[in-house]
């Protein structure tokens, strides 16, 4: 109401002519009803003051501008709906867009959000983002960051536009956003804060950053293959190079190759080759697979490049590029040409060889031959390869063949063994090496062999060994000979020198030993110092005597009664014998006899003297250690590889592969002194007490063994003691003769104990 009194003022001090002019504006702003009112009132004051005539005009200007009020009317209905529904839109979009939309004042509040930007603050409804700031929600980095990004666009009026920011939220997940932040201004154009909208973009920034982790590999990985690879676009323009190929280049960055082409390192004879070969790979279709070509380096070296060509389509399948891969195989090429050389030089010697050389399959079908194995069964190569030995020799020689083939199969291990071939001539002798030959894995896969004919050498030996079986005869008999001149010569001088101690030495010792058997009746028993003397003179004349009996046996000959005997046997006599002097010393004996020992040609007596006086020496050695253990073991076995030890002193005959019979003799005793070794067999040297031994024991021990043609070793062992082993060959290895002329011939020097 107060408005429409206002209106109707305003007209009434208006000139009449301007009117209607303030009717309209008034109409526009206030409505048809406030319009009516006025014209109400001024149609009241013309009818009082004005001619009769002048109502009809205001009548059809009232009408017109009734006519007008309700067209504005109408338009304002249209309006406000239009309003109301682009107001709807708005609200659905904002309440319904994935995206984070937000208005913030001047201090970066928030004034309004969009659902999704509330649901993403966790909150349930919009309206609890009012009045507050992006501290309330993120953690301090982001939120710094986004009230620095703000205050800029005000003052600065510029927008951020595709910015890709992380987001921490206050419980540490972390996201990223794609945000668009702009100022915010009235319809005036004044900075009143700012608007921004930001879309979740956490999988795709992932995602980029696992594309870019795996380009940064395949870079790499490209990069670190010596092979040449390159990418080219259908100009021939580098798209794509590693760090080989751009070393070959004369680059150090890949980087500055990309965009030069092929005219850019290579001469133009080679680019119209690489451009015509593209051309053809770009109009078919198809690649180029492992096609060598020979390049030149910088160093103007020929190369050999094993080269690939693969077109790269598009989506539509047309190729928009050429990927190409070159490796340098010049090596391998080199290698190759090398082994091809060496592989014709190797047939050729093994077709020059003069033995028969072959290779068999596991399943043996031959494999290889050479001209030697041609000549040899008068067939050719091609009709050997792929049959075997039953297809070209009789049964019984190639059962032969297979045996000792199925032998290097099952052992695993080269043999050497005698073959039989048949020839025009007859039967010839070969001795063979057959070997097998392994894949990667160590499984046999083939046998070769090498055959060398030694027929001739065959009957040489034979002849040979006759020959050598006379000489053996022989220098037996010369050796004989020489023992009974050796003896000979050794009796004559021991003999005068016994002789000489029989007349100087044993008559005196009697006179002395009579002597003091007088002075011994006639002193007194109470004279116990005198006694004592005399006993002690006894004791100095019977070691005398026994010295000189000792030099008297050392020089006798006597002859060896050799029978084959069982070594077990002859050991435990010896043991039975020792029983006493054990006892005595409180030396516990233990025995252990091996089975199946070969009977030994020997001398039993003999070598009950031998280890009689081993025992002795080994119980002799373990007295006053308050007891001790003596441990005799037989065995039998077959020589092998025997060397000499450190620490060890022996003499022998045996060889390599003969069979034999040992005894081992084992004391706990202190052992022997290593500087004394070397001279435990001379004669007269011992390592016992003055008055305990003559020194000649080992002396006769070792003459005896070498009668035997055996070996005796003493070696200090390890954990304490002395170990005494007499080896013995078998009987039918022996190089002995039981009692006959070679026998009886045998002298041997030794004493027991």
């Amino acid at each position: 109401m107060t408005l429409i009194v206002l209106a109707a003022g305003w007209l009434a001090i208006e000139p009449s002519g301007h009117a209607g002019y303030r009717w309209l504006a008034l109409a526009a702003v206030l409505g048809g009803s406030v319009l009516v009112g006025a014209l109400m009132l001024t149609g009241g004051r013309r009818a009082a003051g004005g001619a009769g005539g002048g109502s009809e005009g205001y009548r059809l200007l009232v009408e017109r501008l009734q006519e007008e009020v309700r067209e504005l009317t109408a338009r304002l209905a249209t309006m406000t709906r239009e309003r109301d529904e682009s107001e709807h839109y708005i609200e659905t979009l904002m309440d319904h867009v994935p995206a984070n939309i937000y208005f913030k004042d001047m201090k970066s509040r928030f004034v309004r959000v969009n659902r999704s930007m509330a649901n993403r603050l966790g909150c349930d409804h919009a309206a609890d983002l009012i009045g507050k700031n992006d501290h309330d929600f993120f953690g301090s980095e982001h939120a710094d960051q986004a009230l620095e990004d703000e205050r800029r666009i005000i003052a600065t009026g510029q927008p951020i536009v595709g910015y890709v920011e992380r987001e921490t939220l206050p419980d540490g997940e972390e996201a990223w956003v794609l945000t668009t932040k702009m100022p915010f201004r009235d319809r005036e154009g004044r900075m009143i804060g700012t608007f921004g909208i930001s879309s979740e973009v956490s999988e795709l920034v992932r995602a980029q950053q696992t594309l870019e982790r795996e380009r940064n590999i395949l870079r790499a990985l490209i990069d670190s293959l010596p092979d040449h690879i390159s990418i080219k676009d259908t100009e021939g323009r580098y798209m794509v190079v590693n760090r080989a190929f751009a070393e070959f280049l004369g680059r150090d960055d890949p980087g500055s190759v990309l965009g030069c082409t092929a005219a850019d390192f290579f001469p133009t004879e080679v680019v119209q080759e690489l451009r015509a070969d593209d051309e053809v790979i770009l109009r078919t279709g198809e690649g180029v697979l492992n096609r060598e070509e020979v390049r030149w380096s910088r160093e103007d070296e020929q190369l050999v490049m094993m080269t690939t060509k693969l077109p790269l389509p598009d989506e539509a399948g047309e190729p928009y590029a050429i990927v190409a891969l070159s490796r340098d195989v010049t090596r391998e090429r080199r290698a190759q040409e090398a082994l091809m050389r060496s592989e014709r030089r190797l047939e050729d010697i093994i077709d020059n060889c003069p033995a028969v050389i072959y290779l068999k399959g596991a399943d043996g079908r031959y494999e290889l031959v050479n001209q030697r194995f041609e000549r040899l069964f008068q067939v050719r190569r091609e009709e050997v390869v792929g049959r075997t030995d039953y297809d070209i020799c009789d049964r019984s020689t190639a059962d032969a063949f297979r045996e000792n083939d199925d032998l290097v199969i099952e052992e695993g291990e080269p043999i050497q063994v005698e073959e039989i071939a048949p020839h025009p001539d007859g039967d010839h002798t070969y001795v063979s090496v057959k070997f097998p030959l392994r894949d990667l894995s160590g499984e046999i896969y083939a046998i070769g062999g090498v055959s060398t004919d030694i027929t001739d050498r065959k009957r040489q030996e034979e002849a040979l060994r006759e020959l050598n079986e006379e000489l053996m005869a022989a220098n037996e008999r010369l050796r004989t000979a020489q023992e009974e001149l050796i003896q000979a010569e050794k009796m004559e001088s021991v003999g005068r020198l016994a002789a000489g101690v029989a007349h100087e030495v044993k008559n005196p010792l009697a006179m002395i030993g009579m002597g003091l058997e007088i002075v011994a009746r006639r002193t007194g028993r109470d004279d116990e110092k005198l006694s004592e003397t005399v006993e002690r003179m006894r004791r100095g004349v019977e070691r005398a005597k026994e010295i000189i009996r000792g030099l008297v046996d050392f020089s006798a000959a006597r002859q060896l009664q050799l029978e084959a005997c069982d070594l077990n046997q002859v050991v435990e006599e010896t043991l039975s014998l020792l029983r006493f002097e054990a006892g005595k010393a409180q030396v516990s004996v233990e025995r252990e006899m091996g089975r199946d020992l070969p009977p030994v040609l020997i001398d039993a007596t003999k070598v009950e003297q031998v280890l009689l006086n081993l025992c002795i020496n080994a119980v002799q050695a373990m007295e006053g250690t308050g007891g001790g253990r003596l441990r005799v073991q037989t065995r039998a076995g077959v020589l092998a590889g025997k060397e000499r030890e450190g620490g060890v002193r022996s003499h022998g005959m045996l060889r390599d592969g003969v069979r034999y019979a040992a005894v081992d003799i084992e004391d706990t005793g202190p052992g022997i002194e290593e500087n004394k070794m070397d001279k435990i067999f001379d004669p007269f040297f011992t390592t016992k007490a003055t008055g305990k031994g003559t020194g000649l024991g080992l002396s006769v021990v070792r003459k005896i063994v070498d009668l035997h043609q055996g070996t005796i070793e003493i070696v200090n062992r390890a954990e304490g003691g002395v170990r005494a082993t007499i080896t013995f060959q078998a009987a039918e290895e022996s190089g002995l003769r039981e009692p006959g002329a070679a026998a009886n011939s045998l002298k041997q020097r030794g004493e027991r104990g």
